[in-house]
Formats: structure tokens, sequence, C-alpha cells
């Protein structure tokens, strides 16, 4: 049974207790290091759920939510996919009921599966709640809400979701860890994160007085150029984590983004990349 536990979250300052799921309980042969956590990206049709819930080496999920038709007819809906897709084979609802049915089968206890839920925008996360609140009550496993609530380094096209209708929102989904990002582009040799666009995140943090815990999901390229700024995000939201995110031919600075993840722990930081930087990165995880 998957333990519970209350941790004590000293957020800018402030005190809050959080009941959540412990990743260290439900994966236990990590032995606390969360860059050993593996990934399977964009699951986002029936194909790719199916082979990434059958995979003993996959642990969390990421998949993407928009607003679209189901193959393309029918009434708009959440669905999984990334923009600028408008259709899928698989609704948000198809999809969280079958890894909960997945979870709950006893002939799976020990390849259980964590689920973190990337929304593209504002409609589709306030289009979703009642979908996520019909199951969340019975959910004993790691399901993560991310939005890029930011704008982040040279991205003028994407809008970011609302930080605080999200921010808002999401503390109905208490035991949840809220994953926040930054938009971003596809990054260059010297891109970085600024202060504005960190402090700018840890505003809307202190503003809306989030309890949850927090992980900033960070763009390698762009996260291996920014220490101080990663290094302030750790100073002002204690217990955060960092999930390091990169997309087939990023380009990363592979030892500065080595020097982040030490700089912050193994117990700190999820590495969600692909296999040739994961490997790149050699973490000792093999």
């Amino acid at each position: 049974m998957t333990t519970k536990v209350y941790r004590l979250v000293l957020l800018l300052g402030c005190f809050f207790l959080v009941e959540s799921i412990n990743m260290d309980d439900f994966f236990p042969d990590i032995n606390g290091n969360l860059t050993k956590i593996t990934w399977a990206h964009a699951v986002n049709n029936k194909t790719y759920l199916a082979a990434s819930l059958n995979s003993s080496a996959i642990m969390m999920l990421e998949a993407d939510v928009i607003y679209g038709k189901i193959n393309g007819s029918g009434e708009l809906i959440p669905i999984m996919g990334h923009p600028p897709a408008t259709q899928s084979d698989l609704s948000l609802e198809e999809f969280l009921t079958t890894i909960y049915n997945f979870n709950k089968d006893e002939n799976n206890r020990k390849v259980r599966k964590g689920v973190k839920l990337d929304f593209k925008s504002t409609e589709v996360f306030t289009k979703s709640v009642d979908f996520i609140k019909k199951q969340y009550n019975q959910i004993d496993y790691p399901l993560w809400i991310n939005a890029d609530i930011i704008r982040g380094p040279l991205n003028f096209e994407t809008v970011p979701v609302d930080p605080n209708i999200f921010l808002s929102t999401a503390k109905a989904f208490d035991k949840s860890v809220l994953s926040l990002g930054w938009t971003t582009t596809r990054p260059t040799m010297g891109l970085a994160y600024n202060n504005a666009e960190v402090n700018a995140m840890i505003e809307v943090i202190k503003e809306n007085d989030v309890k949850q815990e927090i992980t900033f999901a960070v763009r390698a390229g762009i996260a291996a150029q920014s220490l101080a700024e990663m290094k302030l995000l750790k100073d002002e939201v204690n217990n955060c984590t960092l999930t390091i995110w990169s997309s087939e031919g990023d380009e990363v600075d592979v030892p500065k983004l080595r020097d982040l993840i030490f700089e912050y722990g193994i117990k700190r930081v999820y590495v969600d990349v692909p296999k040739d930087l994961r490997d790149r990165l050699d973490l000792g995880n093999k």
C-alpha cells in the first residue's frame, strides 16, 4: 500500500502542512535518487499509452492536454495531444480511466505508473477540472498538474496559461505536485532564464498562497545556462524540485547541466530528457 506522508513545507517564509504521495515510497527502487525515475514523454495516443503502461522500464507518464475533437469529429473536449494538433484518438477522460484501472489491478502492483498532465491552455485546464475530480479522491499514485504559466526566454508567440486561474483552481488537487514552467523556444547556446522571469514566478506563487509541493519544469538547454537563477528558485521556494526536460535536437551544454543537477542534488531533480542526452549526462543510473 502506498504510504501517504505529511510534509511540513516552508514556502516563502510560511509553514504549511501538506499531504502528498511520497515518490520514494511509490518508487522504492530509486532509493531517494529522483534522477532514476524514468519517463515516457508525450503519451498522447492509445498506442503509446498501451506501450508505456506495458513497459516495466517506465515509471512516469507525461502527457499533453489540448482542447479538440476525437478523430476530428464530435464536440470539443479535453483530449491528449500537443499543439498544433487539434484531434486525437484519446480523450483526457479515457486516459485517466485507463491509468486508474491499470494501477488498481493487483497484477500491476510492482509496475504502477505516475502521471504528469501538461495543460496547453487556460481553456483546456478549466474544462478538465471536472474530469480529474471524478477520480481524484480514489487516486493513490502521483498525479502532477503542469502548465507553463510565465512567459519565458524569446517566446513571444505561445500564450502562457493564466497563472492566477491555474494556481487558484489547482488548489482543489491538494495531494498533487504542481509542475510550473515558462513558455520556451528551442534553445541556442547562451539562452537563459533571466531574473525577471524567475521573480515573476516566485511572486505569483506567493500571491496565490500555494500550499502544494512544487517542481519547476525547466528546459535543459536553457536551465544549463541559468545556474544563478535556478539557485534563486531553490533559495526562495523551500523543498522545491526541478524537472529538467528536453526535446530531441535541443542544444544543451552537458557539463553545465550536470553542474546544475548536482548543485540541486539528486534528491531534488527529475530528468525527463531523450536517451542520448541522458546517456551523455552520465548520472550513474544505468
